[in-house]
């Protein structure tokens, strides 16, 4: 097959790349995101630092973004940013099809699959960093095909250089660089070990290192976001290698790789569809036979499960794939190797028949991935902070609703008048809390699980405020009882949206139990249904209902809490409660 002219290839990469994009824009999210984003859209706006690893080209590439599209919320403008990086990734994947010997149609199929898969689709309408990560997977894989037909050593240089930039984006590229270097050096061991080569090669990849310059520089300016403070060598080094982050692993033996190595095979027959891991497991031998370099691709792919496998919680690993999202990029590649290998056996009137695989995709995926009309964490954020008075101070954790009220309050500039702790962002810094309960106000979007004589923890609406004994709890004031969206079936709920939803009922239902039991019982039953796979939702349940004297609604709640996450959830910090699990559990019955 000829080489498409540079002027064609263009002109078709970017026809698949706008139409993708449409898509995205079609679906972008509004306002905030659960999880991660409000804390990146923030670093974004104030150009600040975010959780390790900094994400510097991110926050960089997001400001200039932001800059040169000046209307919309920040929010907004930045699941763009996502719609354009993950369109960008698309079209350039198309690229590498067809300069690697694929037809129009093979390429646009591989590059539709990976623009309709689900978790990049999830990922391209929201405010994260996945599918610029995957655009630095592509370039990265186009200049790995260049220097493979070719062997030279600026083209090899220029894999690792996007290796490097890529990696200041999102840390996966640095494995990326390792798993490319040890392949480069089994095919070219004599020409790659002599000293100039060497030294080109570590130069391009550290050249490409370059943004993470911005974390000590900014972080010496002390940004209202700054993240493990980075500007001494300590903090920069903690930041970049997420050493706080290791001991969420939650693989801890053999069988457990097992288990994951399982899941991450699975998750492609939902990904591509099961005809598209098919042609996945075709493809690799079709990429073999077209001389592709298959094995460094495997490569990659092995990693990028071994990786997530050493420091992922058990959410990272089974109940999201954001993180193989390499390893779909590379799939669908894959996808169109055999897809070209089977035009082979199908006359040509019937080759546009494989458009129905990305088609499907499409068609199946859009409801699950239109979140247009999402407004959830930025309800929740709202309501929150209307539920505290004017100076009250409002200390907050957990990523799902911490990160959701730094951007409303940082970014949108709701209640200046509320002070924001923010728990566990630089937390090393924070001087000892000193307050004095009867002037101020002082709420907590967790429960601190203090246990101080003068002072009790009492459910207030959403937070828990701090105040003197024996004081009588308001009714709770909520503006709702449900989040806009929440039951409407056409705004699609991940499972970090359940979370949040659950907690929204649960909140409101504690805060009732002294006030509307009926109620009460009936908003923690909502808790229950809204977010049926969280096991720390369903272990607090529990506690609520031994608290209350209702045994048989307790003992589900373990149950259901030890049936989601069998390794305990409480035995560090709660042993007295994690010991009457165990009795409430073994108790005849």
């Amino acid at each position: 097959m000829t080489t498409p002219s540079i002027a064609k290839l263009t002109l078709q990469a970017g026809g698949i790349g706008v139409a993708v994009l449409l898509v995205y824009v079609a679906g972008a999210c509004p306002t905030i995101y659960v999880g991660d984003s409000g804390e990146l859209v923030t670093a974004v706006d104030v150009l600040g630092i975010p959780h390790p690893t900094g994400y510097p080209l991110y926050v960089l590439l997001g400001k200039l973004w932001t800059i040169l599209l000046p209307f919309g919320s920040i929010a907004w403008r930045m699941s763009l940013f996502s719609a354009f990086a993950g369109a960008a990734a698309c079209a350039s994947l198309y690229v590498l099809g067809r300069s690697s010997g694929l037809s129009p149609l093979a390429g646009a199929v591989s590059a539709l699959c990976l623009a309709f898969s689900d978790s990049f689709w999830s990922e391209a309408n929201i405010q994260r960093v996945y599918t610029l990560g995957a655009l630095f997977v592509v370039l990265a894989t186009m200049a790995v095909f260049r220097w493979h037909a070719h062997r030279r050593t600026p083209t090899l240089c220029l894999a690792f250089f996007l290796c490097g930039v890529g990696a200041s984006n999102h840390t996966f590229m640095a494995v990326y660089a390792v798993a490319l270097a040890g392949w480069a050096a089994m095919l070219e061991r004599d020409r790659l070990l002599r000293p100039r080569v060497l030294i080109a090669v570590a130069a391009a990849f550290a050249l490409g290192l370059l943004p993470y310059a911005y974390l000590p520089l900014r972080s010496a300016q002390n940004p209202p976001l700054d993240w493990g403070n980075p500007e001494t060598l300590r903090g920069f080094l903690g930041v970049v290698l997420r050493l706080d982050f290791w001991n969420r692993s939650w693989v801890q033996g053999p069988m457990d790789l097992v288990a994951v190595v399982w899941d991450y095979l699975r998750s492609f027959v939902v990904e591509l569809s099961p005809a598209g891991s098919v042609l996945v497991v075709a493809g690799i031998v079709a990429a073999r036979w077209r001389q592709w370099p298959a094995a460094v691709l495997l490569v990659v792919m092995a990693a990028n499960v071994a990786v997530v496998a050493l420091h992922g919680s058990r959410a990272d690993i089974f109940i999201w794939h954001r993180y193989y999202i390499p390893s779909y990029a590379i799939g669908a590649l894959f996808v169109g190797a055999a897809v070209e290998a089977a035009f082979t056996l199908l006359p040509r009137q019937a080759r546009w028949a494989v458009l129905a695989l990305p088609l499907s995709l499409l068609v199946t995926g859009w409801r699950s991935h239109d979140r247009s009309q999402y407004e959830i964490a930025d309800a929740y954020a709202r309501t929150v902070l209307l539920a505290v008075p004017p100076g009250a101070h409002l200390a907050a954790t957990d990523d799902n609703i911490l990160f959701s009220l730094i951007y409303v309050t940082m970014v949108e500039k709701q209640r200046p008048d509320v002070h924001l702790i923010m728990q566990g962002v630089g937390a090393a810094d924070l001087p000892p809390l000193h307050f004095d309960a009867q002037a101020e106000r002082l709420f907590f979007t967790h429960h601190p699980n203090w246990n101080l004589p003068g002072l009790e923890i009492v459910p207030v609406g959403l937070v828990f405020e701090a105040r003197r004994p024996g004081a009588e709890a308001p009714y709770p004031v909520v503006p709702r009882d449900v989040l806009p969206g929440e039951e409407d079936p056409s705004v699609p709920k991940d499972y970090l949206t359940q979370n949040l939803i659950g907690d929204f009922h649960y909140m409101l239902g504690f805060s009732l139990l002294n006030h509307d039991r009926q109620r009460a019982l009936h908003e923690l039953a909502r808790a229950a249904a809204s977010a049926p796979n969280n096991p720390t939702l369903f272990y607090n349940l529990g506690l609520l209902y031994q608290r209350l004297g209702l045994a048989d609604p307790a003992l589900a709640a373990f149950r259901r809490s030890h049936h989601i996450e069998p390794r305990p959830l409480a035995t560090r910090s709660h042993p007295r409660a994690a010991d009457r699990i165990a009795e409430l559990m073994t108790a005849p019955r």
